[in-house]
C-alpha cells in the first residue's frame, strides 16, 4: 500500500496537492480537474478542454457578425430568429 500524505482544506475550500503527486502525474499550473465523489472518496481527474472553434473559424464568425450588424435586421427570439438563421446559413 502506498504511503499517504496529509493535506489541509483551507479557508476558501482549497487543497494543496502534494508535490510528489504533481510530479508523478506531470501536472501543470492552472490544470483543470473534474471533481467527483466515489463512496467516501473525493476524485480529482485532470481534464483537457479543447476549444470548440479554431482561430480561423472564430475569425469567420466575427466577419459574419460584423456583416449582419451593418444590416441592422431586428428579429424576435423564437421561430423568427431560427428562420432567419436558416436563411443566412
Amino acid at each position: 500500500m502506498r504511503e499517504m500524505t496529509i493535506t489541509k482544506l483551507k479557508a476558501k475550500n482549497q487543497l494543496t496537492i502534494p508535490n510528489s503527486i504533481v510530479k508523478r502525474l506531470q501536472l501543470k499550473p492552472n490544470e483543470l480537474f473534474a471533481v467527483d465523489i466515489a463512496e467516501n472518496f473525493i476524485k480529482l481527474i485532470p481534464v483537457k478542454v479543447e476549444p470548440k472553434y479554431t482561430a480561423k473559424e472564430l475569425m469567420a464568425i466575427d466577419k459574419i457578425v460584423m456583416q449582419e450588424k451593418t444590416k441592422g435586421k431586428v428579429t424576435r427570439a423564437g421561430k423568427d430568429f431560427l428562420n432567419y438563421i436558416k436563411k443566412i446559413s
